[in-house]
């Protein structure tokens, strides 16, 4: 299926109906996709702006979540800056001035293996993202992409959504029939607005101004060393500034900046934040003046006595910059919704199961927006010292002192306590456990009920985490695991749980134990922890635990019988699959 544009190629119906194409309501689509799940994507823009980079910052956890649909390695050949270029956030007084402080490794940037993912970060920009999702919806036989339409309202009594023009260049509309609704169309969702839902939160108290340029002779300027950004903190102007690519484009953000209309004034504040003479040529492309919301819906839809609607990304909430949470969180929402939603579809789970994607993603949302607005509290400006660049004594103590202020800023650079601690302890489809260590910036592996399945890599090279349509059930060589595999299985096979056993021996259920502390993991689809062998068990036998942990986490009761699917294919069974040392 290629893209396509135009009211007319909107289809009559389809399973699922996508309202925005960026990159939370194409990962879906495509994640979906994977499934055999169809869906329509209507999207607005027929061309995506690259003079907008918006998001930069691909997470460790994001980079993990595209490598599991294929896209990891496209992503990072589409990036201008590979992770070699550079691993730092740079804070000094210009690009010619002082280092004041760095941030190395910031956002997962690891030039190397990385011990707690899979993947590492990769810095790139938002548009080049969507561009290779794009480009992978257009080759899925189970993706209709259609561009220059939006969904103008939805009715989830109807099942439908009111698609129309989006240049309104035409009066009527069409109706498009689903199964499901999502609205992934950004902050001003109209499928949010028609649902009643509100947005709660406040806005940051100064405005920001966007800069994108390009300059043949600035690169040759800079005395600082590489990095993915550099904030700038000085009396001119502050803010910061960052390479989209080696062939002189570059962006900025002129922290706490009215916007301001004229080229020529753009281009000076440009010089002055740079530390660098009128010689230097500064073209400007494009500008954008925004400010910071920490937005939060009251609800993301879906609620138990409709759940055919659902939000997803910015429509569900907007995150501050600092830190580069929000199109991360973006997907991360995406990938909680798709494997529910296809579990409910393939029939496998209870429709009631889709009630807890709020549950978990909700308080999720609301972490993330709170560090990102703690960040905001502390810009480029808030470090301001007349003495700064000052090449004395005084100037080595405000620079110490600077240095040490600095640390404040930890959480937004260092921020692995989020991008991989998120859990969803406590919550319906979990079993019962130990609370677990959450830190913004220290990330503890933990084998958890609700934690990420703590990483590790096998002794062939590969990582621990599976390929998997449905759960997985990670089993050692230990005591009582035969009993264990056999109860689950037999569950899974009554009740149609597409189940794939791994057992770990030799080496890799040694490094095993060491990580998880576990003989015996069961594991989500999106790889959050459902149960161990030793939580939950509330006095009975770890098989029988595992089993109604299992039962638990499709939202099925105990001796309850095999569901009706929603769909014509097979229905999924339980599989084997054995890992030895090599």
């Amino acid at each position: 299926m290629t893209i396509v544009h135009g009211l007319d190629q909107v289809p009559v119906c389809t399973t699922v109906a996508i309202a925005g194409g960026g990159p939370s309501g194409t990962y879906l689509a495509l994640r979906l996709a994977a499934a055999g799940i169809d869906s329509v994507v209507l999207e607005p823009r027929a061309e995506i702006d690259h003079l907008r980079p918006r998001a930069k910052t691909t997470n460790a956890r994001t980079m993990s979540l595209l490598a599991g649909i294929g896209l990891a390695e496209a992503i990072r050949e589409k990036a201008s800056l590979p992770v070699s270029y550079s691993q730092d956030v740079i804070f000094c007084t210009s690009l010619k001035g002082h280092e004041l402080r760095r941030f190395h490794q910031a956002f997962q940037l690891v030039d190397g293996d990385y011990e707690l993912s899979p993947e590492v970060g990769q810095q790139i920009p938002q548009p080049q993202v969507e561009e290779v999702l794009r480009e992978a919806a257009a080759h899925s036989e189970h993706i209709t992409y259609v561009t220059g339409v939006r969904a103008q309202e939805a009715d989830p009594s109807a099942s439908a959504v009111r698609v129309v023009a989006a240049d309104d260049s035409q009066d009527a509309g069409v109706d498009l029939e689903a199964e499901w609704i999502i609205g992934a169309d950004g902050g001003a969702s109209r499928v949010r607005k028609a649902l009643g839902i509100d947005f709660r939160g406040t806005s940051a108290p100064r405005p920001n101004f966007n800069v994108v340029f390009t300059s043949a002779k600035l690169r040759e300027q800079v005395s600082i060393d590489p990095a993915v950004q550099w904030w700038i903190v000085n009396e001119a102007i502050s803010g910061m500034i960052g390479e989209l690519d080696r062939d002189g484009t570059w962006w900025a953000i002129l922290q706490g900046c009215d916007p301001i209309e004229d080229p020529a004034e753009v281009a000076a504040a440009i010089r002055a934040m740079a530390g660098v003479g009128p010689d230097v040529d500064i073209e400007v492309l494009a500008t954008d003046s925004w400010t910071a919301r920490m937005l939060l819906a009251d609800s993301y839809g879906g609620k138990e006595s409709d759940r055919r609607v659902f939000l997803i990304g910015d429509a569900a909430h907007l995150n501050p910059p600092w830190g580069g949470h929000g199109f991360n969180t973006c997907i991360s929402d995406a990938e909680n919704l798709a494997w529910k939603l296809i579990a409910v579809h393939d029939g496998w789970a209870d429709p009631g199961l889709l009630d807890s994607y709020e549950e978990e993603r909700r308080p999720v949302a609301a972490r993330m927006i709170a560090d990102a607005a703690a960040n905001g509290k502390a810009l480029a400006y808030d470090f301001i010292d007349p003495l700064l660049d000052a090449d004395n004594a005084r100037g080595e103590s405000v620079r110490a002192r600077v240095h040490e202020a600095l640390a404040v800023k930890t959480s937004e650079f260092h921020s692995e306590g989020l991008v991989l601690g998120y859990e969803y302890a406590g919550t319906s489809r979990v079993a019962a456990g130990p609370k677990p260590f959450v830190d913004s910036v220290e990330y503890r592996p933990q084998a958890l009920p609700g934690c990420l399945l703590p990483h590790f890599r096998l002794t062939n090279g590969a990582s621990v985490y599976p390929d998997a349509h449905g759960f997985t059930l990670f089993v050692t060589d230990g005591p009582a695991v035969h009993l264990a595999t056999e109860s689950l299985e037999r569950t899974a096979r009554e009740h149609a749980i597409p189940l794939q056993i791994v057992h770990l021996t030799g080496a890799d259920a040694d490094a095993a134990r060491v990580r998880w502390g576990e003989d015996t993991v069961l594991v989500r689809p999106d790889l959050h922890i459902a149960a161990t062998a030793s939580t939950g068990t509330g006095g009975t036998t770890p098989d029988k635990a595992l089993s109604s942990a299992l039962l638990k986490a499709v939202k099925r009761p105990t001796g309850s019988s095999t569901a009706n699917s929603h769909s014509s294919t097979q229905s999924p069974h339980a599989t084997t699959h054995h890992r030895e040392a090599s």
